[in-house]
């Protein structure tokens, strides 16, 4: 389960303008060595190009900065460590608007342009030292437009480790065979999904006869500390669509019994996962047939006895996790986080993953400031103007000051609908807007 080194070069230089040829130089030549194409290289060398001008002129100037990319096979990532206290990472937000009459806006227009370059982004601060992850992930041609046939019943198979046409043609195999909405993102790609798996961040296994006939497969990835992601199982046009299923899902927990897992879980369930091997943890809704709302349950199984760990909350959610943690038998301390009136940024900056044919996207805390209720209400009102209608927000226990979050959240009609044990640096919160919608 534990992924290989990744491949990365790295540069230490100081925040100077003179600099910025070699910047721009090794993370375009970097990012065409990790097979990157042209459009993608010039995205990724733009941002950097924008952030490294930035850091130098308003951040840190003439202090260190150090600069590594590296790839995962399927995305290269460009990574900024440089001292700093206050960062003004507005512009990050999707909702960020620049004004002519703001010098302070104008200032921050390449922070602007650099986040819409990438497909994700990350913040974080560590013994007084910042670090900004900047995420590009390869362009792959859309799935077949030509549905596989599906396979004949098996008389016999046995589950193993597919080939990379055989992880292709599964691909095609889930898009033809399943509702779209169990289906996640990286499932739908047939060369994302090879390359993924070549990387090592995800397994897949296949159901399969001595002819190689494919007759079911099932996916999982880890997250967090200490949590496993599954997907399907998924079984083709079988008549023995409980036992396949049954054996598929053995296969998986197999493979990651030995490792330093504790438990399993599964959020886009199909109608054969088997049920009676795990515990609901609660539901959310979905974009359906027609994008029409249907409830979908998150299910979850415990792989070791849990030892217990400490979580944050603030108190307007310590009620729902005290009811699910007793639920579910979780061993959990609960210590309260809240803003104090402490000195605190005045602005908040929160990543959103899009996934605009399902009309849902998840918020993520990047940074909390005083003015997290107004910035969640413009996310709120931004994405429903764009027609997304399902829209979820993960709170990571782990982390204190992401609990800050939690009245901006309730008071925008946000409810929190499960809880993800050690699905982040603690457990996952997953909250749904509620607002305005029309689901029942």
């Amino acid at each position: 389960m534990q992924s290989a080194p990744k491949p990365e070069t790295a540069l230490d230089l100081y925040g100077d303008a003179v600099f910025l040829p070699v910047v721009t130089s090794c993370v375009e030549k970097s990012a065409r060595a990790f097979g990157m194409d042209d459009t993608g290289s010039l995205s990724l060398t733009l941002a950097a190009e924008e952030i490294f001008s930035y850091l130098c002129r308003f951040v840190v100037p003439h202090r260190p900065v150090r600069i590594v990319c590296r790839t995962g096979g399927y995305y290269v990532d460009v990574e900024f460590l440089f001292p700093a206290r206050d960062f003004d990472m507005r512009a990050f937000n999707i909702t960020a608007c620049l004004s002519t009459d703001d010098e302070t806006c104008l200032e921050e227009t390449g922070l602007l342009i650099a986040s819409r370059m990438v497909d994700r982004f990350k913040f974080s601060e560590h013994d007084n030292f910042l670090r900004l992850l900047l995420t590009k992930e390869r362009d792959y041609p859309d799935p077949f437009s030509d549905a596989p046939p599906l396979p004949s019943a098996l008389e016999e198979f046995v589950v193993r480790v597919p080939d990379a046409e055989e992880i292709k043609a599964v691909v095609g195999l889930i898009m033809a065979g399943e509702e779209s909405y169990g289906i996640p993102h990286g499932l739908r790609s047939p060369g994302r999904l090879v390359d993924m798996v070549a990387s090592g961040d995800y397994q897949v296994a296949v159901a399969a006869d001595r002819a190689s006939h494919i007759g079911g497969a099932i996916a999982w990835h880890r997250e967090g500390t200490g949590m496993v992601e599954c997907y399907g199982p998924y079984v083709f046009n079988q008549r023995s669509e409980t036992e396949m299923a049954r054996t598929l899902m053995d296969h998986c927990l197999g493979a990651i019994a030995r490792q330093d897992v504790r438990g399993l879980i599964n959020r886009h369930p199909t109608p054969h996962l088997p049920r009676e091997y795990f515990e609901e943890l609660g539901s959310a809704f979905q974009c359906g047939t027609d994008c029409v709302p249907v409830e979908l349950a998150a299910y979850y199984r415990q792989l070791e006895e849990d030892p217990g760990s400490t979580v944050w909350s603030h108190p307007d959610l310590k009620d729902f996790l005290e009811d699910q943690y007793r639920r579910l038998i979780l061993p959990r301390e609960i210590k309260d986080s809240q803003y104090a009136g402490e000195e605190s940024s005045p602005f908040s900056v929160l990543s959103a993953e899009f996934y605009r044919t399902r009309q849902r996207v998840t918020l993520r805390p990047v940074w909390w400031g005083t003015d997290s209720e107004k910035t969640v209400g413009e996310h709120v009102k931004t994405l429903t103007k764009e027609g997304i209608s399902f829209i979820f927000f993960e709170m990571d226990l782990g982390r204190a000051w992401h609990c800050h979050f939690t009245p901006s959240l309730l008071n925008n009609g946000f409810e929190p609908r499960f809880v993800l044990p050690y699905a982040g640096r603690g457990d996952l919160v997953v909250f749904q807007c509620m607002r305005g919608a029309s689901f029942s």
